[in-house]
């Protein structure tokens, strides 16, 4: 079995910021992205008891509104101020997995898989007009903003374990192992 799907994606964004609270270095922000994603899948049975499979993707994600430019408090002690250098989120995808069914009672199943992020978006520390706290609802609170990271990866794999006994009743068990940096 082979499974294809494309699609294309359009967002666009034009802000003006009002500067009366927050001396911004900016007053406005405009972005307007666009990317053709897509995923390709196969599923080959050999035989009633096996199954491989492998998937590829890609994926996109535009800042939105929120990312690139709303204040807010994130947690105590630390203020999101806007950010209108945000580049859009690129992920490029795969997995393979591999399923046996022993006497129709019992499948057992392996897949590992990896995702690479580009320009993955990140809070983290910013500054203001050269300042790392301002006074935010009257506490000095520590300037952070939405920031392209390089690169963010996760892969990992998952096994499980499913047996049927019959008249309703079964057992199954997954174990995940997942790794991100």
């Amino acid at each position: 079995t082979v499974q294809a799907g494309m699609r294309y994606s359009q967002f666009k964004l034009d802000a003006t910021f009002d500067t009366t609270f927050y001396k911004f270095p900016f007053v406005e922000a405009s972005l307007n992205n666009g990317a053709l994603t897509g995923s390709l899948g196969f599923v080959f049975r050999p035989t009633k008891e096996w199954v491989i499979s492998a998937n590829g993707a890609t994926a996109f994600r535009s800042p939105n509104v929120d990312d690139i430019g709303k204040v807010f408090d994130s947690e105590p002690g630390a203020v999101v101020i806007p950010n209108p250098d945000l580049k859009a989120e690129y992920a490029f995808s795969g997995d393979v997995g591999i399923a046996k069914v022993f006497g129709g009672f019992l499948k057992i199943d392996l897949t590992g898989y990896y995702t690479n992020l580009q320009n993955a978006m990140v809070r983290r520390d910013f500054t203001l007009n050269g300042q790392d706290s301002i006074d935010y609802d009257g506490s000095l609170s520590q300037v952070q903003a939405i920031q392209n990271a390089a690169v963010a990866t996760v892969y990992g794999i998952q096994a499980g374990i499913e047996a049927k006994f019959g008249k309703g009743f079964g057992f199954s068990t997954d174990f995940n192992y997942q790794n991100g940096e």
